[in-house]
């Protein structure tokens, strides 16, 4: 994995420089340090390095694709900042999160920023009509996605809206839902703006939405892993923050529920219920869950979808470049942080 992890840091270093370049505009001196926060903080960049590899596995270069894969990443950066507010996430990526450090006031002025930084960068880029449409549906899937997986936290609340459509039980079809809207969508938007920045033909177009599917989808199924079972320090936040958060969104979780006995069930159901479980329990629940055979499924699951995933490079003409997409959904699956 040591090419591929090159591989992101020279192109996250480019797109770096671009969203920097994006959040100044119109930012006052004094503004630009809570904008930047975000981006500073770090990331993987997987996303725009798919926009920027599918533009030159389509024929194209880094340059036709830069300002969008900035875009995109503007985009994921954006959801995390309304992420960390409205699950109250103190910390992301061993830093204090934008609001926290910032006061709340300022963290929702920045995502406004945000918004129009991505579109300044879909102005900059090829073919800005169909990029600005894709963009624009991306965003509405993932704004429902973020809705369902509120409405899947299992603490009960006082909003009447989110009493009213609070889902008690969660199938593992409802949860495919919200991981489509909130995690394969942008990645699937990703690897498809990067072929239209390179006027790709639509059968390769419709090879890198296939591929960025399944890519996005095994992406969420490892994030659930990581969320409960990595290490602390490599996370990069507590280990079982969706059990702290209430999530009953995690498909460990809702592969394992019915491998538990009905003890251990019922246990693990009050601890996402209960307004703040302990760190013991929390370490509890994670071993409860590390006992069942959920793991493996999750695990088969995933492996599959990566190979799906691969299976849509075979017509791209640079073949270099797809090597190195390959390589990259297979650390999309097996990333220990």
């Amino acid at each position: 994995m040591a090419d591929i992890l090159q591989v992101l840091g020279d192109i996250g270093s480019r797109v770096d420089e671009k969203m920097l370049e994006l959040l100044a505009v119109g930012a006052s001196k004094d503004f630009q340090e809570v904008v930047i926060h975000q981006v500073q903080a770090g990331g993987k960049r997987i996303r725009p390095a798919l926009t920027i590899l599918f533009c030159e596995a389509a024929g194209g270069t880094i340059e036709n694709a830069l300002s969008t894969a900035a875009g995109i990443e503007l985009i994921h950066n954006y959801s995390l900042i309304l992420d960390d507010i409205i699950d109250d996430a103190d910390v992301r990526r061993n830093l204090p999160t934008t609001w926290k450090k910032f006061g709340l006031n300022f963290g929702i002025l920045a995502s406004t920023h945000y918004r129009e930084a991505i579109e300044e960068a879909i102005l900059q880029s090829p073919n800005p009509l169909a990029i600005s449409r894709i963009v624009a549906d991306t965003i509405r899937e993932l704004v429902e996605g973020e809705r369902l997986d509120i409405l899947f936290e299992q603490l009960p609340g006082t909003e009447e809206y989110t009493e009213k459509h609070r889902y008690h039980d969660v199938t593992l079809e409802d949860y495919e839902t919200m991981i489509g809207n909130k995690t394969a969508a942008l990645i699937r938007a990703a690897c498809e703006t990067g072929v239209i920045c390179a006027n790709g033909s639509a059968a390769l177009q419709t090879a890198a939405r296939d591929f960025g599917w399944n890519a996005g989808i095994a992406f969420q199924l490892a994030d659930d892993m990581l969320d409960l079972f990595a290490e602390e320090t490599k996370l990069g936040k507590k280990s079982g923050k969706d059990i702290y958060e209430h999530k009953l969104g995690n498909t460990v979780i809702l592969n394992a529920l019915p491998l538990l006995s009905e003890k251990n069930r019922t246990y693990t159901l009050k601890i996402l219920r209960s307004e703040k479980p302990s760190d013991a329990d929390v370490r509890k629940v994670i071993g409860l869950l590390k006992e069942t055979k959920a793991s493996q499924i999750v695990e088969k699951e995933a492996a599959k979808l990566v190979n799906d995933a691969k299976n849509a490079l075979d017509n791209f003409p640079n073949k270099e470049k797809t090597k190195l997409l390959a390589t990259l959904v297979d650390f999309i699956y097996q990333r220990s942080f």
